[in-house]
């Protein structure tokens, strides 16, 4: 992603080498971290289109809605998300904020100076699917229930045909 800059951190140079790592490495540990929050309908580039909006949450960039400043091995990511309509903002927002350092500072060893979250759009597609899945059940009720109804009425057929006709005399009489 050539919003991360630098390209790269060293963590750790002795006499058996170096290691490093590419900051789309962090970018990635912080989206998904971001991802796993209840509420997050999905994350967003900072210059969101309607279509980022919409995107679906299993996109396979792990990185797209987040930028990683590191300075000094100290990080400073910008998570950009569109939330499910109905959650609480405030608490998604912190539990990113938790989710994110804890598993940048697990995984990597950089220390995490910040975790700046940026609700860019609200999601409805938990709301309409869940009106959809109600819409899907009454039809399947009324259904069953039409279903029932046909099962009964050839019954009273068989009884009226098995009648002699004497007894369907007295039956109209009856009513």
């Amino acid at each position: 992603m050539s919003e991360n800059y630098p390209s790269g951190v060293k963590m750790d140079e002795n006499p058996d080498g170096t290691v490093s790592f590419a900051t789309e490495v962090v970018a990635t540990i912080a989206g998904l971290a971001a991802n796993e929050v209840e509420g997050v309908a999905s994350m967003s580039s900072a210059s969101a289109g309607l279509a980022d909006i919409l995107s679906r949450k299993s996109s396979r960039n792990f990185t797209k809605g987040v930028r990683i400043d590191l300075e000094d091995n100290q990080v400073t990511a910008d998570i950009n998300i569109v939330v499910e309509y109905g959650s609480p903002i405030p608490d998604v927002a912190r539990n990113i904020q938790e989710n994110v350092k804890k598993a940048i500072e697990t995984m990597s060893g950089l220390n995490v100076r910040g975790v700046d979250v940026h609700v860019t759009g609200m999601s409805f597609e938990k709301e309409n699917k869940a009106v959809a899945e109600l819409n899907e059940q009454h039809k399947k009720m009324i259904e069953d229930s039409s279903a029932q109804q046909q099962e009964k009425e050839p019954d009273i057929q068989e009884e009226i045909l098995e009648d002699t006709p004497e007894e369907a005399d007295e039956d109209i009489s009856k009513e």
